[in-house]
């Protein structure tokens, strides 16, 4: 959805809590459900819509209280309940937010190549959807924030210096390193 609908959907969601609060009366005190127009405020809107929703919702509940049931709830009650909500509500707007942002940034992080990759079975290039073949570092390099080094492991190793790998146990510093590069390369 976008965040023209999230602020309508909240908007509606927000006056039918409060309905519901004034319907219920005196006797069962129905802001507790006011979480849950704060929540998506501050998952899908962000902090400040959150805090906004809260403080609006807030507002709302003392405006109910003054108005309607005010023979009932001494002041000082009014204004320590609304402190409470006050601070719960905004509390909850703030994390939810965080957690929203946190996972939003997570996601742009995390990019996974998904499916199935035509690779060549000899030369381990990888074919594109436009049908060019690219190296397996290139195509994975591109399509994430992985980075490559290169090295051989020991069975390349006797393949393609065997015979600098024979002779690394009687002279080590004639061997080529995991590199490929002798000693006498390293200058």
């Amino acid at each position: 959805m976008t965040r023209v609908r999230w602020w309508s959907v909240l908007v509606v969601l927000s006056v039918g809590v409060v309905l519901l609060d004034i319907a219920t009366g005196k006797y069962i005190l129905f802001p507790a459900v006011f979480v849950i127009p704060v929540g998506l405020a501050g998952w899908y809107l962000g902090r400040g819509a959150g805090i906004g929703f809260a403080v609006a919702l807030i507002g709302c509940r003392v405006g109910i209280l003054v108005a309607l049931e005010q023979e009932l709830t001494p002041v000082w009650a009014v204004a320590v309940n609304t402190g409470i909500r006050l601070v719960v509500l905004v509390g909850l707007a703030v994390l939810v937010a965080k957690v929203a942002q946190q996972k939003r940034m997570l996601a742009e992080r995390v990019q996974v190549l998904e499916g199935l990759l035509p690779i060549c079975a000899f030369c381990k290039k990888i074919r594109r959807p436009d049908g060019v073949w690219e190296q397996i570092e290139t195509y994975v390099s591109q399509r994430s924030d992985a980075e490559f080094s290169h090295g051989f492991c020991e069975a390349c190793e006797r393949e393609h210096y065997g015979k600098y790998y024979d002779s690394k146990d009687a002279n080590p510093s004639a061997a080529p390193d995991r590199r490929g590069k002798t000693p006498s390369s390293k200058l």
